[in-house]
């Protein structure tokens, strides 16, 4: 979980819009008897019907920062799917991104 929060604030901060305060919201909920991670910023999000398919692969990146690696959210991904859970996201261009991460009880 450490790496997870870790990855998910470090891009949130990373990705903040320029000249604003990164806006994170963190919350859970438990859905069809599993537990939920409901992730959300107000940052630069990206374009999910270009990158759909991309979003969470090993060197992915989707915004021109200098420390960006591709690497984050493909550790995320392998994480959760580890833990025999799964994570879904939505994005649009500058509104910030969503990720449910869904655990299995």
């Amino acid at each position: 979980m450490d790496s997870i929060f870790l990855n998910l604030i470090t891009n949130s901060i990373k990705y903040a819009k320029p000249g604003a305060y990164p806006d994170i919201s963190i919350a859970t909920k438990r859905a069809d008897g599993n537990r939920q991670l409901i992730f959300t910023d107000q940052g630069l999000g990206f374009d999910m019907e270009s990158v759909k398919h991309k979003v969470f692969g090993l060197h992915q990146t989707f915004h021109s920062h200098a420390e960006s690696k591709g690497v984050g959210l493909f550790l995320i991904y392998n994480h959760i799917n580890s833990l025999g859970g799964h994570i879904e996201v939505e994005s649009k261009v500058n509104e910030g991104v969503k990720f449910v991460l869904t655990f299995k009880e």
